[in-house]
Parts: C-alpha cells; sequence; structure tokens
C-alpha cells in the first residue's frame, strides 16, 4: 500500500506535533508513507504581502513553492529517522521504484519518505494545477498521489471537519483549497484529519 500525506503547515507551530504524527503513523494501516509539509505562516506573511502589494499570480505562486523548502528542511531536521527526497533526481528514483512492484515489495511496508515539493513541482513542469492562491498543499499533494499512483491521499488539517462532504464542498467551505476539486476524478481515495484534535487528546 502507498500512502501520500500532507502535514498543514498550520500544524508546525504544535508543541506535540512530532509525537503525535509518530504514534498516528504507527495507529495505521501498514504502508509507503510519502510525506510533504505545508507553509503555515511563512505562506501566510506572503499572502498579506500579496493583498497589500499584489503583484503576477504565478510569480507569487512560485515563490510560496521556493518558500517550502523552509519548512521540508525544518521538518526533516525533527524526524530524522524518516528518509528524505529532496532533489529532482532523487525523486525520479521515488518514482521508478513506486512503479516498480516488486522494489516496493522488497521495502518495509511501514517506510516513511519527506519528499520536497521542489523536487517534483517546479515551473515549467506543466503540472494541471493553477499557479496563483487556489492552488496549496492539498493540491499539490493531490498531484503528487497521482504521479505515484497512490493508494490513498491522507490531509492532515487543523480544522474540524465535516463528514460525507464531497471534494468540491470541502472546497467551498475552506477545507480544502480550490484546486484540488480540479484532480477530483483521478484521485486516490482521500482522507481528511482534524490533526489538532488529535494532537491534543
Amino acid at each position: 500500500m502507498r500512502r501520500v500525506l500532507k502535514i498543514g503547515g498550520s500544524l508546525l507551530l504544535q508543541e506535540s506535533l512530532i509525537e503525535t504524527l509518530q504514534s498516528w503513523l504507527q495507529s495505521q494501516p501498514p504502508a509507503q508513507t510519502i510525506a510533504i509539509v505545508g507553509g503555515g505562516e511563512l505562506i501566510d506573511a506572503i499572502r498579506r504581502l500579496d493583498a497589500r502589494h499584489p503583484a503576477d499570480p504565478s510569480w507569487v505562486h512560485w515563490q510560496c513553492v521556493g518558500l517550502l523548502r523552509t519548512t521540508f528542511e525544518w521538518t526533516s531536521a525533527q524526524l530524522s529517522q524518516w528518509s528524505t527526497c529532496s532533489t529532482r533526481q532523487q525523486f525520479q528514483r521515488l518514482k521508478s521504484q513506486a512503479s516498480n512492484s516488486a522494489v516496493v515489495g522488497s521495502q518495509s511496508q511501514s517506510s516513511v519518505t519527506l519528499v520536497a515539493v521542489d523536487s517534483f513541482y517546479q515551473s515549467g513542469d506543466d503540472p494541471p494545477l493553477p499557479e496563483d492562491w487556489t492552488t496549496t498543499t492539498d493540491a499539490i499533494a493531490g498531484w503528487l498521489a497521482i504521479m505515484l499512483a497512490a493508494d490513498e491521499l491522507v490531509l492532515l488539517k487543523s480544522c474540524a471537519i465535516e463528514d460525507g462532504l464531497s471534494i468540491t464542498e470541502l472546497a467551498e467551505r475552506g477545507v480544502v483549497d480550490a484546486a484540488l476539486p480540479g484532480l477530483a476524478d483521478q484521485l486516490p481515495p482521500l482522507r481528511l484529519i482534524d490533526f489538532a484534535t488529535e494532537m491534543n487528546r
């Protein structure tokens, strides 16, 4: 089983994030977990700056993608036992392994790899995502799940999540970004988890 996991950037300031994340993963069905991390307050700062001094949407989008390198490095330092994938070459190897069931089958059934977003998502790659504020790491994680033919996509959030809503309804309520519904027909099964509540239990 292959799982793509998005760790919401808004969770990064939670004191118990690392411990709760490790415990939560241990409680999940065994899987090859491939994770990315959001930008949190770094991206919020750019959003406020852009609201005050608007810039070209595409340029702003890729500036934000660049900032995700910072949260990747920060998080990987806290999770030193996880594998990391930080370059395009490393991602191509990961993608090749993901398409080779024999290789995947020989790996640990509970392996975790933290992937830098800019190792697979760069300007000029022509990904099917809007290059503006409608795309966040929700849709980027969705695109990663499609690229790797993942069996499930899990988004860790810091908000209450109502059961039974479609991806479009979730986007309308601001639970996921507005770009994710555009990938809905290609996505694996989606799970959304109010991880802030998990950490407060």
